[in-house]
């Protein structure tokens, strides 16, 4: 006799197994195919500063030589010199105050050079050289919240074409807790701990920077406003050294464009969501050079939303465009969640430690576009993904090449296809083009001399022997299990 209770218990519990199955393969089709849509829009960029008809507020000409205190809204136009002191801003919260800062000044033996306790919006316009010094300590009157040679915590703009040189001897350059934006100027900041930080976040339209930190160099810290805590960068020219991350965002970077060249850095790009556009970045990183990861509330899984969504699924690197070049001691490219090459020329000079590899990501790798070298350590090494539109290749030497090896790939009818000098020693390499045609045979030289010719036959092609140093991995230093992200 059939128990229909229990037929009817198996066939319900086989529906949920299916649907769950179906939401899955939904989910993850969405984070693969919609995720630099969701991610551009789903940031709130702030550009009050451009509405603002400056004709309307009245002018003030003040030259400096004591603390200077504003309390209404206006143009203030400074010049000379404070030798301890700083200008105060203490509006109330419509109040819309520009500071001209004229070749000045500001040196504070006990706080900030500048800072806003209330306002509507600043502006500070930059002309001629600028010069800007807090104390290393700085007095108990002031909040313990107030870390930054220039402190606003009302939304901060800086436009100009004149020059700041700023030392921020207690902690951070410039610190915004709303919006912080850079329309234009030119920067050179020495911090203590970070260069520049907007908690809600960090617009770079344009500008020179030159960024000397012990910590982050570009930070942004938000994590639980909606369409906050981001990085953007639509052009300048961006330096940068730091002791900890370069650029950091705690939910997205986007670059557009521009120059940014990181000479030193613990991890060179780092937010839950990158995505890169266009522009020359160069990464030089003691750990990894690009990671998406991180992340501290998983409440909320929707980019667009208030929570942190620091799922590994939402965790995803995309590449559009641009000329990349990475060198990581970590993983080169490194994603929690997804990575996906788009367009854009991406080389990596990954780690000689078989703990980390020249990609590595924790759900998968794509390649529909452009051009990725990617050479390093073959312990961890991933390869470019049978998930790929173009042909990639996954090339383990019998063993390990020196640095300043010249890798070029020739068709066979001797054409150049790639070509890249390695600064590093190495034992596997990563390629991706859409130059790679199925069936076409190919010959990889090392410093000129024919290493071994190969066959595209699949997505992913393999040359040589996975096993290779894998008895290794274990004793490398920096080695790690595969589960660790």
């Amino acid at each position: 006799m059939i128990d229909r209770k229990n037929t009817i218990n198996w066939c319900l519990a086989w529906l949920a197994v299916i649907v769950l199955l179906v939401v899955a393969i939904i989910i993850n089709e969405a984070h693969q195919g919609t995720t630099s849509e969701q991610l551009e829009s789903g940031i709130i960029t702030d550009n009050g500063d451009l509405k603002i008809n400056w004709d309307r507020y009245n002018t003030f000409d003040a030259e400096l030589s004591e603390t200077y205190t504003i309390t209404g809204s206006g143009v203030y136009h400074f010049t000379g010199e404070l030798s301890n002191g700083s200008i105060v801003i203490n509006t109330n919260s419509e109040a819309k105050v520009k500071l001209i800062l004229d070749n000045v000044t500001i040196k504070n033996s006990a706080g900030p050079a500048i800072i806003c306790y209330a306002a509507d919006d600043l502006v500070i316009e930059l002309i001629g050289e600028n010069i800007l010094e807090d104390s290393k300590t700085y007095d108990k009157s002031y909040d313990e919240d107030v870390k930054g040679a220039i402190y606003s915590k009302s939304d901060l703009t800086f436009q100009g074409e004149g020059t700041l040189n700023l030392t921020a001897n207690y902690q951070d350059g410039i610190v915004g807790k709303d919006d912080l934006k850079f329309n234009s100027g030119e920067y050179s900041i020495t911090a203590a701990d970070d260069a520049i930080r907007g908690k809600d976040s960090v617009y770079i339209v344009g500008g020179d920077f030159n960024l000397t930190s012990r910590g982050d160099g570009i930070k942004s810290t938000n994590t639980t406003t909606a369409g906050k805590g981001f990085v953007l960068i639509e052009n300048g020219n961006i330096k940068i050294a730091a002791g900890d991350d370069a650029i950091h965002a705690e939910r997205a970077l986007i670059i557009n464009d521009g120059n940014i060249n990181i000479s030193k850095s613990y991890e060179g790009l780092e937010a839950q969501n990158i995505l890169i556009n266009s522009g020359d970045i160069k990464i030089y990183a003691s750990d990894d050079g690009i990671n998406a990861g991180g992340g501290s509330d998983s409440t909320n899984n929707d980019p667009r939303s208030g929570g942190a969504f620091s799922s590994d699924a939402n965790c995803i690197l995309t590449i559009e465009g641009g000329n990349i070049y990475v060198n990581a001691s970590g993983d080169g490219v490194d994603s929690n969640g997804y990575i996906h090459f788009n367009g854009g020329t991406v080389i990596i000079d990954g780690p000689t430690n078989n703990g980390n590899g020249a990609l590595d990501a924790g759900i998968s790798i794509n390649q529909n576009g452009g051009t990725v070298i990617a050479v390093g350590s073959s312990g961890m090494a991933e390869t470019l993904g049978d998930s790929s539109s173009i042909y990639n290749i996954s090339v383990y030497f019998e063993s390990s090449q020196k640095a300043d090896t010249e890798i070029t790939i020739k068709n066979s009818a001797g054409k150049t296809i790639m070509k890249h000098t390695a600064t590093k020693s190495f034992n596997h390499l990563a390629a991706g083009t859409a130059e790679f045609e199925l069936g076409e045979t190919y010959t990889i030289y090392l410093n000129g001399t024919k290493y071994q010719s190969f066959t595209i036959s699949n997505i992913t092609t393999t040359i040589g022997n996975s096993n290779i140093n894998q008895q290794n991995m274990m004793s490398a230093p920096g080695g790690r299990p595969d589960n660790y992200r």
